[in-house]
């Protein structure tokens, strides 16, 4: 059945508001326009549907052409079945207004020139508890597409925006800016699942034999006593406003009217408080476990990634110890990655979703799972490296 959002009632007067404001003119009048959804895997029920509206304006002696990206976030029922249920609590990690706030608070109208949001021209409320964003197109190289360079200089953007926030004297102050997002993370995860892995039957599947090593379960189940340690020394880093949500496909590269590179981040609804070197853990290890970079490049992008994070630090004026950053990274992305064997596991048991992963990521299941087995396995070597930085935090 067709999502009720997939063909949303458009009222003409609103959206003549809208290409106004893409346009800059006062007069312009639509000519034609069409809307098309954008074709979108959905995992947080915070969205209900993308739209790109595209069409044609009359402003004074000029046919212009514009477009716009409607994006309808709503609150819905929870489903049990999912950990990306939205809720009406401001300080919950999921609130379901969070992104609309962040627009009109002016929050991201103050970040650097190299990495910014979509400009968002209108926000309405078409009816309870469902407001519409009507956000800028980006028109640029999407994060899916980037060559590991590419990675470097967003990573360098991020440090420096981040880096400001740290020896800025405070942070935003909003009530509705997600908080202990990593630990929010860890407690969804079931440690029955975990548990799992020491039962010899768990090694009878001839692909788990052919990538795990049969020590995994011991380190997954170390790591899950260690959690706590690991998180309580996280909360001592220096504190910024983190995004959460760094996957190449919320980025985009482009120019900007000055010809410098630009970063363009979308989709801004985890938006909290975070610490230093949190952002980073997605963006390297998203990238390989959703498949938008080859298994093989994960050492070198890590580097790239952690180089250009800290070169932007450093700009911005932060001069604090490299480690405390190098632990944060290495912490989070153990507890976010490494503690979800558990699952890599029931995926690989739950065969009717073989065929819907292989369509949904255009991969053989064999491709998918080796690559979100090497991102598990990398964040358990960085719970190791975590474990000997600890001493020097």
């Amino acid at each position: 059945m067709n999502s009720p959002f997939a063909h949303p009632l458009i009222d003409e007067a609103i959206l003549t508001t809208v290409v106004r404001r893409i346009l800059e003119s006062t007069t312009a009048t639509l000519i034609e326009w069409q809307a098309k959804a954008i074709a979108h895997h959905i995992i947080n029920n915070v969205t209900a549907g993308l739209q790109r509206i595209t069409g044609i304006a009359n402003n004074g002696s000029e046919q212009l052409s514009w477009s716009v990206i409607l994006k309808i976030l709503h609150l819905q029922p929870k489903n049990a079945g999912s950990i990306f249920n939205s809720s009406e609590d401001p300080t919950h990690w999921n609130y379901w207004q969070r992104e609309a706030l962040i627009y009109t608070s002016g929050i991201l109208d103050n970040l650097t020139g190299d990495l910014v949001a979509p400009r968002c021209y209108a926000i309405t409320e078409p009816s309870a508890n469902v407001i519409w964003l009507w956000l800028e197109d980006i028109q640029g190289i999407p994060g899916t597409a980037w060559p590991l360079e590419r990675f470097g200089v967003a990573a360098r953007h991020l440090g420096y925006l981040q880096g400001s926030y740290v020896i800025a004297p405070s942070l935003p102050c909003e009530p509705w800016l997600s908080r202990n997002w990593h630990r929010v993370w860890v407690s969804n995860i079931d440690p029955t699942a975990l548990e799992g892995w020491q039962e010899p039957i768990t090694w009878q599947h001839p692909l788990l034999k052919e990538i795990f090593s049969t020590t995994i379960a011991d380190r997954v189940l170390d790591l899950w006593s260690d959690r706590q340690i690991l998180l309580d020394a996280v909360d001592k880093a220096p504190r910024t406003l983190c995004h959460f949500d760094i996957s190449p496909n919320n980025l985009f590269a482009r120019y900007n009217a000055h010809g410098d590179d630009q970063t363009v981040l979308i989709d801004w609804s985890f938006v909290g408080y975070g610490v230093l070197g949190e952002d980073i853990v997605n963006l390297v290890l998203d990238s390989i476990f959703l498949l938008f970079v080859d298994g093989s490049s994960l050492i070198p992008l890590e580097k790239i990634v952690l180089e250009g994070y800290l070169a932007g630090l450093r700009s911005a004026g932060w001069n604090g110890d490299e480690r405390v950053v190098r632990f944060t990274y290495a912490a989070i992305a153990a507890v976010h990655f490494g503690l979800i064997a558990g699952r890599l596991l029931k995926l690989v048991q739950n065969e009717s979703r073989h065929s819907w992963l292989e369509q949904r990521f255009g991969r053989s299941f064999d491709e998918i799972i080796t690559s979100r087995a090497i991102a598990i396995t990398h964040a358990l070597e960085l719970a190791d490296e975590a474990r000997l930085l600890l001493p020097f935090l």
